[in-house]
């Protein structure tokens, strides 16, 4: 199976909707921030911007 933008943008969104999910449920209810909770949010986030230059630099070639 080839990796390609699309397949990580999906990836991406999947991290970014459990951590980000998790961590305003928790937020909400006791207003405490988790860090493992922040970083795989952060890690998700930098996954999707990074797919997305990948996607505009494959489509210029």
């Amino acid at each position: 199976m080839k990796v390609n933008a699309t397949y990580l943008m999906r990836l991406a969104a999947l991290i970014i909707l459990i951590f980000g999910g998790t961590l305003v449920i928790v937020y909400s209810q006791t207003g405490e921030v988790l860090m493992d909770q922040v970083i795989g949010t952060s890690i998700g986030v930098v996954l999707l911007i990074g797919s997305f230059i990948w996607r505009m630099v494959k489509r210029s070639e």
